[in-house]
């Protein structure tokens, strides 16, 4: 036990802080990777907005909602300014959702190299079963509408 304490003090000896940070990131923390993803689609909606209210033409939308080009701020001067900032909040968020969504996905990858693929003999002939068949019931509904649009038309008087 002695020995188990020794050898874990000394790897937290070895890592240096952004390793450390970067340890305790990838960590299960549902509570703080909820509440990050929350934020971040919260984010993501705004930035949305204002970049939406900067790049339109309807400059009255964009002065009523979002009148940040009077705050007085040097990097909202300028319409570029602002749809550049939004922009890449709107990268920054999208980011931010992937790192935490990540968790989700990574079991399925490993399912996915589990899978075996169909040879492109099998794969072409199940493609054109499938694509006769909606061709099928697509021709099959064309001709339903067909005659009974006319019937239709006779019993409502349309």
């Amino acid at each position: 036990m002695e020995k188990d304490t020794s050898t874990k003090a000394r790897k937290e000896k070895e890592l240096t802080a952004s390793k450390r940070v970067w340890q305790f990131v990838k960590e299960d923390h549902p509570f703080e990777n909820w509440l990050l993803l929350v934020l971040a689609t919260v984010l993501l909606v705004i930035s949305l907005y204002i970049l939406i209210a900067a790049a339109s033409d309807n400059n009255s939308f964009a002065d009523t909602y979002f009148n940040i080009s009077d705050s007085g701020w040097a990097i909202f001067d300028a319409t570029w300014k602002v749809i550049l900032i939004s922009s890449l909040i709107v990268a920054l968020s999208v980011g931010v959702i992937v790192f935490c969504l990540w968790p989700i996905f990574t079991p399925s990858f490993k399912e996915l190299k589990n899978v075996k693929w169909t040879d492109k003999k099998t794969l072409f002939k199940n493609s054109l079963i499938v694509l006769l068949f909606i061709g099928f019931l697509t021709g099959l509904f064309y001709l339903f509408n067909f005659g009974l649009v006319p019937l239709y038309n006779l019993i409502f008087g349309a």
